[in-house]
């Protein structure tokens, strides 16, 4: 399992703008900030603002700031936001059925309900202000010196 690039980018989207609170920014702003492309931020910016964890000001003054107060902001939140609720097993899946017809019996479907569970609660527990924690500005490497 690996967190998308644009979950990485989401929460240090978050926690500038947690860091940088006073203002409203810019799309413009934020991209050089955080290190990433403009119409990258965009994509992200779009699926925190679907999400409820990012609002955005139209208008010539207009710009973003966080959707809710940073201690109400989960990992677990952004990363649903970004990549849809976490499901490390298709047999987890809420509508999925046993190919093999225990669904109820299986140790392996077991033991990735308790993975999936722990991991869930992990990120649930940490929010955008605890991770910014001391104000400091979050760490960035520019997108394109990533390997994906």
């Amino acid at each position: 399992m690996k967190i998308q690039i644009s979950t990485d980018y989401a929460i240090r989207i978050l926690q500038y703008l947690h860091v940088n609170k006073e203002d409203i920014h810019t799309a413009m702003m934020i991209s050089q900030a955080v290190g990433i492309t403009y119409p990258f931020f965009i994509k992200i910016a779009n699926l925190l603002k679907k999400s409820g964890l990012l609002y955005a000001e139209q208008g010539r003054k207009g710009g973003y700031r966080l959707g809710k107060p940073a201690d109400q902001i989960s990992i677990y939140d952004v990363f649903a936001g970004v990549e849809g609720e976490l499901c490390l097993s298709r047999c987890l899946q809420r509508d999925q059925n046993c190919d093999r017809g225990n669904l109820d019996t299986c140790h392996l479907r077991s033991f990735f309900h308790g993975v999936q569970e722990t991991l869930v609660e992990k990120m649930m527990q940490q929010d955008i202000a605890a991770l910014t924690q001391g104000g400091a500005e979050p760490c960035h490497e520019r997108e394109d010196s990533l390997v994906s």
